[in-house]
Formats: structure tokens, C-alpha cells, sequence
């Protein structure tokens, strides 16, 4: 695949649904606050102050999960989450780490994604990129978006080791992709 003169984006938003939840929440109850302090309260009445306060939370939280991608040209990679984006270098991201893992409040199987940099060279320790929902025992939902395949695509079209490359490959063989060429292995514990 060339990528040499032009920007692949992979949308991330399916790892990041509910970002803007806790966001729109806070800017609802903020609302309400201002309501109340204003008198606005007052003069449209409790019905209509609560359905504006409620209103701003889904005008923040849908459109959240769009600000989260990763575009890749030439240079390197720019990781965008909720609007603030990073530059990394091709020769300062030196893999991808995938730690299969639980959350703490559900018990839910789950996949940490962080890329590794030169700067950050231990495990778990680099950018995030995402958090996946997993079946249980670490296993495909069968429901990963296609996205998630473009971005294993992606990096190892840059020659960017991934942690989990049978992983990356079942994910792959769900979309009818090919597995992924042979490549380098990620460095461990550097």
C-alpha cells in the first residue's frame, strides 16, 4: 500500500462512544445551575428550564466520538481525541501496545490500545489509542467494526509492530482481510 503523498484517516469514534457523556452531564447540571441563579427559571418554569438543561447533554455527547481518529501521511501519525491532537514521528513510535485486561467496575473483558514511543519505551505507558469491549475469555464480539482492521492495516503499512498480532489478524479474518505481513516484533521492557 503507498501512503507516501496522502493522509489516511481511520475514525476511532467506536472506541470512544460514551467520552462525551460525563462532559454533557456537567455542562446539563452547569445549565440548570445559571438557570436557577439567572431567575430564568422563574419566568419559563421548572418544565422548560429542566428540558434545556437536559438538552445540552446530548448536543455534547453525540458528537463527541467523532473528534477521536488517527490520520497517517508519510511524516508519521496525528492522534486526535476529543480535539486535541498529537504528532508522532514514524521513528518515534516504536509499536502498538494491545493488554487484554478487565474493567474495574463491570468485570468486563477489555482491550487497552497505546501506542509505544521512544519516549515512553515501557509497556501500558504511551498515548492512548482506544479501549475495545471483548467477549468473554478475550474473544472477537464478532461485532468489531471494520475501522478497527483499517487501523492494524495502517500501522503495519508504517512497519509499526503490533503487540497482538494474532489478534490483529482474527479481527482481519472477520472483515475477509488477509492477515498481516511478517514483520518486526514489538520491543519488550526497553
Amino acid at each position: 500500500m503507498d501512503t507516501t503523498n496522502r493522509f489516511l484517516t481511520v475514525r476511532l469514534g467506536f472506541l470512544w462512544r460514551f467520552s462525551g457523556v460525563g462532559p454533557g452531564c456537567l455542562l446539563g447540571l452547569l445549565s440548570a445551575v445559571v438557570l436557577g441563579a439567572s431567575g430564568a427559571v422563574d419566568r419559563l418554569g421548572v418544565g422548560p428550564s429542566l428540558l434545556i438543561a437536559a438538552a445540552v447533554v446530548p448536543v455534547v455527547a453525540l458528537p463527541a466520538p467523532v473528534s477521536f481518529w488517527v490520520r497517517a501521511d508519510s511524516d508519521g501519525l496525528t492522534l486526535s481525541r476529543a480535539l486535541l491532537r498529537r504528532r508522532y514521528h514514524w521513528h518515534d513510535i516504536t509499536g502498538l501496545d494491545m493488554a487484554f485486561g478487565e474493567d474495574l467496575d463491570s468485570d468486563a473483558p477489555r482491550l487497552t490500545m497505546r501506542l509505544r514511543l521512544t519516549t515512553t519505551p515501557a509497556a501500558g505507558r504511551g498515548p492512548l489509542v482506544g479501549v475495545l469491549g471483548l467477549a468473554p475469555d478475550h474473544q472477537l464480539r464478532g461485532t468489531e467494526p471494520r475501522r478497527l482492521a483499517d487501523l492494524f492495516t495502517l500501522l503495519a503499512a508504517h512497519g509499526v509492530p503490533l503487540a497482538e498480532r494474532d489478534f490483529a489478524d482474527r479481527v482481519l479474518a472477520a472483515h475477509g482481510l488477509p492477515p498481516l505481513a511478517p514483520g518486526p516484533d514489538p520491543i519488550d521492557g526497553r
